[in-house]
């Protein structure tokens, strides 16, 4: 007897080449299961060859690494993103740890210029002090006003630049009392220019200036004053305070000294350069030991980098100098 030829099953070799048809029951109960969107999708799974598949697969992807990269976006870039909160404005006797200007990195983008207010309270004889860090910045480019009147300019930059502290007194004639300031740091080439420039850790000193002495004591005093300084300036590594100590017998000589009559006397000019000086040494052994403490978080050594951030205290035993604030933000942004 002749053999029958079947007809080829469904689901087959034939049809699996072609993409794996369905029967009608199998579609019936993929529907019944899974009705609606979601059912379609299944078929359309089902009865799709590979290369529709593989099609399929790849754009999706496509799709999940473009959801990665906004993601990624969303939280760790863009400028809208890194300006959170309310740009500060008002100064005070902390450091503003937002850079202000133009150029990869700056928290605030102030091209022109960068204007804050302070409210100068003061019952006594009193001296205002700007303290602030400047980076990319050349000679003559950023003027300091105080209330529309220019009183200072940055210093340009240094091999340095990222470690110093600067200040700059403010002549009290400028100031109102019981009244905003406006203080500005106004970049002169900008605009036209497009030139780079930051300033971050900004703050306002506000030193008290000796009364009821005469312009004998006044020398007197500043004189002691100075030759402590001198003595813990020329021996810096017998203590971990020896530099902050020598710095603030410098400050203590000069502040003696503003308070002095016109001319002054040359202990005042001395007195502001080995303050100077002192300040240098400060802000390089500040350096140091913060990158002592970011080398030991990064190999893990949490301990060590607790320990020098505490060993930091006995270098910085006030928060009169800018180094203890940032050893303090340091330990908050590790954790320790």
């Amino acid at each position: 007897s002749r053999a029958v030829a079947r007809p080829p099953r469904a689901g087959g070799a034939s049809s699996s080449a072609g993409g794996g048809g369905l029967s009608a029951a199998e579609r019936a109960r993929i529907r019944r299961e899974t009705p609606g969107l979601v059912a379609n999708l299944r078929l359309f799974w089902a009865e799709a060859n590979s290369k529709v598949r593989a099609g399929v697969m790849a754009g999706g992807g496509v799709v999940v690494l473009g959801l990665f990269a906004l993601m990624y976006w969303l939280v760790l870039g863009g400028e809208d993103m890194v300006q959170k909160g309310e740009e500060p404005v008002r100064l005070s006797n902390q450091p503003i740890t937002d850079s202000f200007g133009l150029g990869d990195g700056v928290t605030w983008n102030r091209p022109d210029m960068k204007v804050f207010e302070w409210e100068f309270v003061a019952a006594t004889r009193a001296v205002v002090i700007l303290h602030y860090q400047a980076q990319g910045i050349s000679k003559d480019e950023v003027v300091v006003s105080v209330n529309g009147v220019d009183v200072g300019k940055v210093p340009p930059d240094t091999m340095a630049s990222q470690e110093r502290s600067l200040e700059l007194m403010i002549p009290p004639q400028q100031l109102r009392k019981g009244e905003p300031n406006r203080i500005i740091f106004d970049n002169t080439r900008n605009p036209p220019g497009e030139d780079t420039w930051r300033v971050w850790n900004v703050w306002v000193e506000r030193a008290l200036l000796p009364e009821q002495l005469s312009t004998q004591q006044l020398v007197q005093t500043a004189n002691e004053s100075f030759k402590k300084g001198r003595k813990n300036f020329d021996t810096p590594d017998i203590g971990a305070r020896n530099r902050y100590e020598a710095w603030k017998s410098f400050r203590e000589a000069w502040l003696m000294l503003e308070a002095h009559p016109d001319p002054k006397p040359d202990l005042y000019f001395e007195a502001q350069e080995f303050m100077k000086r002192a300040q240098q040494e400060l802000d390089r052994t500040c350096s140091k030991l913060l990158l002592e403490v970011e080398g030991y978080y990064n190999q893990g050594h949490f301990k060590q980098a607790a320990s020098t951030l505490d060993h930091m205290r006995e270098y910085f035993p006030e928060y009169d100098q800018p180094c203890a604030t940032r050893a303090e933000n340091k330990r908050v942004e590790f954790g320790l």
